[in-house]
């Protein structure tokens, strides 16, 4: 029997259509959000994270809380927001994402700061370098993987979905930052502790979506395209020609999926490369046959 399409390649085309910038359907530019419209991204201090904060302050985001390690990036992401949007209000606040107390305090700031919250992005993430085989690598990189990839998505939603929650009117949307690299288990680029950690980040999303799509909660992980950031940069030479796309294709993605509910995506790995119109027309498929989620294959049709 020949093998089956490999799931990553039936991910990458989704869409017949694929970009590597926003398109005219996703410009934030051209997106205006609600007021009071507020946003958290845990992990801007640069690449992808900070476009994310660039594309909402385009869209015209009322609150922007900056989260990170380094303060003085925040300064300058800040600088630029406020280029953008010089009246958007702004927080910046130190946090490390795998402590329990900094996320913890990174809620209580956001809530004493603004008293509400629409959307929260998880951007932070970690690669390490990239190990093909279990017994190669250091053990100490594949548990940092774990840390900051799916036990810090696992502390900011368990401090901010109270917040996110009790929005009135609001978006109350969780972003986790993911990776098609969840489907990945083999080729130059399967490295195995962040591939095996962005699995279980976006399966983790589906048990928030479960958990709480009753009382309004949106909650999805994005693969943000094939960016040459820093973390990229440990990629394998053969790999590199690939990192093409536009750090704010994923920003206008997660506007365009937050500027009004579209909870028929709710608990679903997406890619901000797919082309949101003709995945719009998807929706119906979408729902009926449960796709873009996780699942076990049998020869049996029920059980």
């Amino acid at each position: 029997m020949p093998p089956r399409t490999p799931d990553v390649r039936l991910a990458d085309n989704f869409t017949t259509t694929i970009h590597s910038k926003p398109t005219t359907s996703t410009n934030p530019a051209g997106i205006k959000l609600s007021t009071p419209f507020v946003v958290c991204i845990i992990g801007v201090s640069r690449g992808i994270g900070a476009s994310i904060a660039y594309a909402y302050a385009l869209a015209g985001a009322s609150g922007l809380v900056l989260a990170a390690r380094s303060a003085d990036q925040l300064k300058d992401v800040e600088s630029h927001v406020k280029d953008i949007q010089p009246s958007i209000h702004t927080l910046n606040v130190n946090c490390d994402i795998t402590s329990a107390d900094s996320v913890a305090n990174l809620a209580a700031c956001v809530r004493k700061e603004f008293d509400r919250l629409d959307v929260l992005v998880v951007n932070s993430g970690f690669s390490g370098p990239v190990v093909l085989r279990v017994e190669d690598g250091d053990p100490a990189d594949f548990q940092r993987a774990f840390d900051v990839n799916i036990q810090g998505t696992y502390l900011a939603a368990h401090y901010f979905l109270p917040l996110l929650r009790r929005a009135e009117g609001g978006a109350k949307s969780f972003i986790a930052v993911g990776s098609m690299a969840a489907y990945i288990i083999r080729g130059p680029i399967a490295n195995t502790g962040y591939c095996l950690s962005k699995f279980a980040q976006s399966r983790f999303v589906e048990f928030l979506a479960e958990q709480y799509e009753k009382e309004g909660l949106f909650a999805v992980a994005v693969h943000p395209g094939a960016v040459a950031t820093e973390m990229a940069k440990g990629s394998p030479e053969s790999f590199k020609k690939y990192l093409v796309d536009d750090p704010m294709l994923c920003g206008s993605f997660c506007v365009w999926l937050t500027k009004e509910r579209r909870m028929w995506l709710n608990g679903r790995l997406l890619s901000a490369t797919w082309d949101v119109d003709e995945l719009m027309e998807k929706e119906k498929d979408i729902e009926t046959r449960d796709l873009l989620k996780w699942g076990y294959r049998s020869d049996r049709i029920e059980l």
